[in-house]
């Protein structure tokens, strides 16, 4: 059993998830892509909606015609050119209905966080427990109270506010909690966006966080750590209903 796997059950039996914990690697120009597993032929809806299936113990291995969501393809840098794409309609489009005006709309998509254009050639998208070596991010999709716990875990040793930053409303799935922790190497939570949830079919009460692959190994210290707050709420929430 490797560590990841032990990682993964460890998480999933303390906080109760519902999803699995989900490794992403991204593959840029120059890495070798793996020949296991092969590419996925399925074409999805978006890298949410891949994020929510490795949840439920689906391996992806996705270029970018397979991920449905040209904003994702954008912030995740497989699109050469984002812009032209992004100049292209996108802007206008998207607001409709949920902000006041196309400046909003567009506000909400620039300022949002983007990897390096053109760099990245594929996605591997799966259950933590499928690692041999440490992804670069590991996706949490968990309610609100499971979402805490990870925070306190993720802030054990430092305490204090934790800043964390949000999309507006976009972007949250490949923005927020993937390309943020990428480029900063600091934890996010997302709460997602209209499309992220139309896309990723998930329930209205869950959240997703991201944090670095290198932080994981802390991340589940602490939440073995806390076993006894962990243990202390469920059971004052099932002598509530008794």
């Amino acid at each position: 059993m490797s560590a990841f796997t032990t990682m993964s059950q460890d998480l999933v039996a303390s906080l109760d998830l519902a999803y699995e914990p989900v490794g992403v690697t991204l593959y840029r120009e120059t890495d070798p892509i793996p020949a296991d597993p092969p590419f996925t032929r399925e074409n999805l809806k978006s890298y949410c909606q891949a994020l929510a299936l490795a949840g439920k113990g689906r391996t992806l291995l996705l270029a970018k015609e397979q991920m449905g969501c040209k904003l994702g393809t954008s912030v995740l840098g497989f699109e050469a050119d984002p812009e032209a794409f992004l100049d292209d309609g996108v802007l206008e489009k998207y607001g409709v209905g949920l902000y006041g005006t196309e400046e909003a709309s567009a506000a909400t998509i620039l300022n949002s966080t983007y990897l390096e254009a053109g760099k990245t050639r594929a996605a591997l998208i799966a259950p933590l427990a499928t690692f041999r070596e440490s992804p670069q991010v590991v996706v949490f999709t968990a309610n609100s109270e499971q979402v805490m716990w990870l925070l306190y875990a993720v802030n054990y040793d430092r305490g204090g506010r934790m800043d964390l930053p949000q999309s507006g409303g976009a972007l949250g799935g490949c923005a927020d909690i993937t390309a943020l922790p990428l480029l900063q190497g600091v934890p996010n939570v997302t709460f997602l966006g209209l499309g992220c949830r139309l896309k990723s079919a998930l329930d209205p009460c869950h959240l997703m966080l991201g944090v670095p692959g290198n932080s994981l190994t802390a991340l589940h210290q602490h939440i073995l750590d806390m076993a006894k707050p962990i243990a202390m709420l469920k059971n004052a929430r099932g002598n509530a209903g008794t």
